[in-house]
């Protein structure tokens, strides 16, 4: 089971990348970003109505998924929003595949699990193998406070650490029992409201786009990438933690990159075939570290 959510989180994030390409345009990113968790909730929500599943919870369960929200479905992304003003994409990609780590330490420090080594490793050879892929890009970037790339690792870096948090977090919810459908309905509606109130409060002007190819793309972000992808990685953080799974963000770059080959004609050197060797070892790493910690009491 845990190969086929693993297998269902690179398929839905790894094809996301080109259904984000048709989100940019007359609307603000965050404007979208709000507009795709919404429908997402409501999908969820529709759902859990249909199924008749209990949508009825105390207010302490509210506020954990206000918490959720904000570190998984809003905060994050605004963040990395931020710093792709300034940072390439492969760059992007590069800074965020750090989830892992992050997971790894900030499990440590805030919640006490024990660092699992060869997952630390893993995902260090991991990023090694995106680097490698991203080694031109990383090498013509001018790294200095005038060209913005400073703050835009440092956004990134910052909605990297809220992402991880926010996964940490989920993975000790589903460890006391709550559940993940309403977990992820009433926190991507808290992270899409959260939103809305920051463009509000930012004089981001609110919209839409009625053509087609962005409201095709959006309903797939909501329905593949949100509640699909999420869906499948938090089961597999609460299958197996959260440091593990993490690997993913590390792998997926990969798969938007096959896509863009066969889409975008993006040709692959002998360099970029290293860097996905490595990648694959490192996840090789990852699978062969022991079950996840039980949770505690």
């Amino acid at each position: 089971m845990n190969i086929a959510l693993y297998s269902l989180v690179l398929f839905c994030w790894g094809t996301s990348w080109l259904a984000i390409t048709f989100q940019l345009g007359e609307v603000a990113p965050q404007v979208s970003i709000a507009w795709r968790f919404l429908i997402a909730s409501l999908i969820l929500f529709g759902w859990c109505f249909i199924r008749g599943i209990n949508l009825s919870f105390p207010w302490r369960s509210h506020l954990s998924w206000i918490v959720l929200g904000i570190f998984l479905f809003s905060v994050n992304y605004i963040c990395i929003y931020f710093g792709s003003f300034y940072l390439a994409s492969g760059l992007v990609a590069l800074i965020f595949s750090t989830l892992t780590l992050f997971t790894v330490f900030n499990g440590f420090i805030f919640f006490k699990y024990p660092i699992r080594w060869p997952i630390l490793i893993g995902g260090l050879v991991g990023i090694a193998g995106l680097a490698v892929i991203f080694s031109n890009e990383i090498r013509t970037t001018v790294w200095s406070l005038e060209s913005g790339v400073v703050k835009g690792f440092i956004w990134v870096l910052v909605g990297t650490f809220f992402a991880s948090i926010g996964t940490l977090l989920s993975g000790e919810m589903q460890a006391r029992k709550m559940p993940l459908v309403q977990s992820n309905a009433f926190g991507m509606l808290y992270g899409s409201l959260l939103i809305v109130a920051y463009t509000g409060i930012g004089d981001i002007k609110f919209g839409f786009d009625v053509s087609y190819s962005y409201i095709v793309s959006l309903i797939s972000l909501a329905l593949f990438a949100s509640v699909l992808g999420f869906g499948a990685y938090l089961k597999l953080v609460g299958n197996i933690g959260a440091d593990k799974a993490s690997y993913v963000f590390i792998f997926t770059p990969v798969i938007a990159l096959l896509l863009s080959t066969l889409f975008e004609d993006y040709q692959w050197s002998q360099v970029g075939l290293v860097g996905v060797m490595l990648i694959i070892v490192g996840n090789v790493l990852v699978l062969f570290a022991k079950t996840k910690t039980v949770a505690r009491d």
